[in-house]
């Protein structure tokens, strides 16, 4: 067996700190004088406890040290950062973000990495995500992240790997630690946090609670140049198209008098001139010119939230052998997301629920004096000829207020466990946890589409309890009474519960000539419950809001498992595991894997791990209501471009109903998201090799390189809205014309794409960590480099590396570099992160990609990035008072934007905001901790 002298100077030289993807655990001393009794423990990814940190499977460790010279506040964000994350949801995402920060490996999925407590399942969303801020920083002692397979162990989701998260233990006396930092040359983006930390620890037990605060202010998108600027071609006058022939022939000669053109398109194109009241009439528009609007300086780029939380624990011998253990944690965040003022769309070319909006005859407002219909269909019944064309409005309600969305989330988990030993080296654990995650949602700014329609009916007045509604006058021609009428505070909820029972025991079975055989076997039992109650008008259809039905749905998930240690010969130790699994919805599936551990040498391990793994369905995934989206695409049924030349569709049968002329009036075509209660789990297979050299003619060095391939079948996931367009059209696939339905006109009024198990991942590349540690006269020094290298991201057959794709990209290599110092009451540290460059995604091997532009009109690579990171220390050794000042972005460095501005940005915000530093400025912050 090798030396164990390599863990000691690993745990003294950690005093260091310094973020670095160490594959030993720097939290627990296991050597002892010569003689002593070698404390055996639980490592990440394994039940068996050991001697030893360096295993078969890959495991970073940051300690609280490293943790706190990041600068970062956010355990999410400070995830974020290392080397082999992918691009995951944070607070920077304002538009679909919901104030929490996810964490993900790989770029495989936030939903496929299991995220752990002291090695116990965390609490998730209904899409089986975690929020990592729900975990309070300052509780953290330390982080791992095993970077394998581990479903065998610990079941589902931890395809992509494990984060466990150990807290604090074994803490005497008093702690308050203060923070604050704001953006040197804005002055925004102010995070404040504040924690303290008693704990007492006796002869029989050990209690200790703390409680923090965290404060981030939000940074505006209009305070950066890069995302200062958006379009859209809903601005604050109404644009309003319409076919000649919907109008009468007053209206006809009207609108030629008056000079307006037709366009290519055979639509009026019209902007409402500036007005007031009841200023309106055929006379008060204008041909419409590339109107836009800017939408960017009403939104937030960094959303803002506080996060109050507390956490409790404890243990107690009740007799030799046996303790009971037990811990409570629990998180209030307030958060919120804002939007520009909401965008009025009606008639068909906007979707069902706008179709239904008519502007009657008799409304005072109509200055056509002639009912204009929504929908064909409904004309038609109504006396209209058939073929008749619904008209399209659109208005930005800048008179009702920016859209804000504002959520109240609160998540508790509490365990209580008895744990004991059996004999010197069997140990057994059993534990019961409850989890609840629950969160309120209030949007302000929306509209209601019947009281809309009722607003442009007839007989709308004080008689009626209706206000009339004046879309065709400029802006503030909408007054406080009309907004009063059709705007509403949208109220939803949304939670869920989890309980798991578990009962593990480990110990040695027998003998060996190399040793003993260790065995690992356990029960556990988890159950799921989770809902989504949309609020009523959005349920129906009539928020101007995207249409959502209310989830509800529950599982039970029963496992075993048994692993083994086996030690093959006194070097080489191999480490078979299985689980079982019984599903109450899907059924059965069986996850195994094998490690292997060879040290020719002492200074030299060899390690390879073969796992599969599984993910079970979500709630969401099985049971999430219908729900509507609206992304930008080109329908391939068009007959016309938006310049109005004739396309040829006759090799497309699937289009042979679609009238001659179609053109989507709308660049946002409507699809139904539909979950399905008959998925299967998803699957993977994984290999990991590579090898841990710690030279002992160089002492204070190591180095460590890992391979790694994971692949994932039957991953769940959207059919693909796209592809169900094209097999119909094109009559690859004519099943898929049954998803589509269109109107008369030939516009898509819903595009059914469900989740089905029909992807596939394959990845594949290198980790490697090197550092040294090194004293000299002038201090203690620690240099290290921590890289991921991408081979392959393959995607359903199609490679990603090296496209950046809007706010998620696949970087080739990323890299962390850190030099860390100390020399008495003095620290200091400097980290330097970098993104290799990648390619724009508009365009792969030389197709067309989104959005219709000439591969000669616009291609772009962006450079590699790097951004440099510095703090310093001071210790006040007379007060048990820590100071440390430190700069997040020294040098300011800012990404390059996707474009000129947002018009053919993929991300919201013309860059990616889970690649590059947000803050585009120096953060600079102070923190200080006192102990009592």
């Amino acid at each position: 067996m090798y030396k164990s002298n390599l863990l000691a100077n690993s745990v003294r030289y950690a005093l260091l700190g310094g973020l670095a993807a160490a594959t030993l655990n720097t939290s627990a001393v296991l050597a002892a004088e010569d003689g002593a009794k070698v404390e055996r423990i639980e490592v990440t990814g394994s039940r068996i406890k050991r001697t030893d940190m360096e295993a078969a499977s890959p495991v970073l460790v940051m300690n609280r040290e490293e943790i706190a010279a990041t600068g970062l506040v956010s355990l999410g964000d400070i995830l974020q950062t290392i080397p082999s994350a992918g691009a995951a949801l944070n607070t920077a995402f304002n538009n679909g973000g919901n104030g929490s920060t996810n964490m993900d490996l790989r770029n495989l999925g936030s939903q496929r990495l299991l995220v752990l407590v002291n090695g116990r399942r965390w609490i998730s969303s209904l899409g089986s995500t975690v929020d990592m801020n729900t975990i309070p920083t300052a509780a953290v002692e330390r982080i791992e992240v095993l970077k394998d397979g581990a479903s065998a162990v610990y079941g589902s989701d931890a395809i992509a790997g494990v984060v466990n998260i150990i807290t604090r233990k074994d803490f005497d006396g008093v702690e308050l630690s203060v923070y604050g930092g704001e953006n040197l040359s804005e002055g925004d983006g102010r995070q404040y946090t504040a924690d303290l930390t008693f704990g007492v620890t006796g002869e029989k037990g050990g209690l200790l609670f703390n409680m923090s605060h965290v404060t981030q202010q939000p940074i505006w998108a209009g305070d950066r140049d890069i995302s200062s600027t958006g379009n859209s071609s809903t601005t604050e006058n109404t644009r309003f198209r319409v076919d000649p022939t919907t109008l009468n022939q007053a209206n006809q000669d009207a609108l030629a008098s008056a000079g307006y053109t037709i366009r290519s398109n055979g639509l009026y194109d019209l902007m409402s001139l500036p007005g007031t009241g009841e200023d309106v009439g055929i006379d008060k528009f204008r041909n419409r010119a590339g109107d836009v609007y800017n939408y960017a300086p009403d939104n937030y780029l960094v959303t803002p939230q506080n996060r109050n939380a507390f956490y409790v624990q404890g243990y107690y011998d009740l007799a030799e052998n046996l303790r009971l253990v037990s811990d409570f944690m629990m998180t209030n965040r307030k958060s919120s997301q804002e939007l520009a003022p909401m965008p009025v769309t009606l008639g068909a070319s906007f979707g069902a629920a706008a179709s239904r909006v008519d502007i009657h005859a008799d409304n005072i407002y109509n200055p056509f004096g002639q009912t204009l219909y929504g929908d064909s269909d409904r004309a038609v019944a109504n006396g209209e000829a058939d073929g008749y064309v619904p008209y399209a409005l659109q208005r930005r309600m800048l008179e009702a207020g920016s859209r804000r969305y504002e959520q109240n989330d609160v998540t508790y988990r509490a365990m209580v466990g008895l744990e004991g030993n059996i004999t010197d080296t069997w140990s057994w654990s059993a534990h019961y946890i409850y989890g609840q995650n629950s969160q309120d949602e209030l949007t302000t700014g929306l509209l209601n589409l019947t009281r809309i329609n009722q607003a442009l009916g007839a007989n709308c007045d004080a008689s009626t309890s209706c206000t009339a509604l004046n879309l065709f006058g400029g802006p503030g021609s909408i007054t406080d009474d009309m907004i009063d009428y059709i705007t509403f505070d949208s109220v939803g909820r949304s939670g869920l519960t989890m309980k798991d029972y578990a009962f593990n025991i480990s110990g040695d079975i027998f003998d060996l000539p190399a040793g003993s055989v260790g065995m690992a076997i356990g029960l556990e039992r988890r159950e799921e419950t989770g809902y989504d109650t949309p609020d009523p008008l959005t349920v129906t259809g009539e928020s101007s809001g995207n249409q959502r039905d209310a989830t509800s749905g529950s599982f039970r998930l029963d496992e075993a498992y048994i692993e083994l240690s086996i030690p093959v010969l006194e070097s080489l130790i191999i480490t078979p595991a299985t689980r079982f699994s019984d599903h109450d919805v899907y059924g059965d599936n069986t996850s195994s894997k094998v490690g292997a551990e060879f040290r020719p040498i002492d200074d030299l391990l060899l390690r390879a791990t073969w796992a599969e793994g599984y993910r079970a369905p979500s709630i969401s995934d099985l049971y999430a209501g219908n729900a509507d989206s609206f992304p930008s695409w080109s329908d391939p049924c068009n007959t016309r471009d938006s310049d109005g030349n004739t396309l040829d569709i006759s090799g497309k049968p699937g289009c042979s109903g679609v009238p001659d002329g179609y053109s989507q009036a709308n660049s946002q075509i409507r699809i139904t998201q539909v979950a399905s209660p008959d998925l299967k789990p998803e699957t993977s297979e994984s290999v990991t090799a590579g090898f841990v050299y710690n030279p002992s003619w160089l002492e204070g060095a190591e180095l460590t390189l890992d391979y790694y391939n994971i692949k994932v079948k039957d991953a769940i996931g959207r059919y693909g809205y796209e592809d169900i367009a094209t097999e119909c059209a094109e009559g690859t696939n004519t099943t898929s014309c049954d998803f589509i339905d269109r109107d008369s006109l030939g516009n898509i009024v819903d595009l059914r794409n469900y989740l089905l198990n029909a992807n596939n991942y394959d990845v594949s590349g290198l980790d490697m960590y090197t550092g040294y540690r090194f004293e000299t006269g002038f201090g203690s020094f620690k240099t290290s480099l921590d890289m991921s290298y991408v081979i392959e991201n393959n995607f359903n057959g199609k490679d990603q590396v090296g496209q950046q794709y809007g706010d998620g990209g696949y970087p080739r290599i990323k890299a962390n570099f850190y030099i860390d110092w100390a020399m008495g009451d003095w620290d200091a540290h400097w980290k330097t992160r970098y993104v290799h460059s990648m390619m724009s995604n508009y365009y792969v091997d030389g197709v067309y990609d989104y959005y219709g532009v000439p591969e000669s009109d616009y291609t772009k690579e962006f450079d590699a990035y790097m951004v440099h990171n510095i703090s310093v220390g001071y210790s006040f050794a007379e007060y048990n008072t820590n100071v440390s000042l430190g700069i997040n972005n020294l040098f300011a460095e800012k990404p390059e934007s996707e474009y000129i501005n947002n018009d053919l940005a993929m991300s919201t915000n013309n860059f990616s905001v889970t690649e590059y530093d947000v803050n585009m400025d120096r953060f600079v912050y102070l923190r200080a901790t006192v102990k009592f």
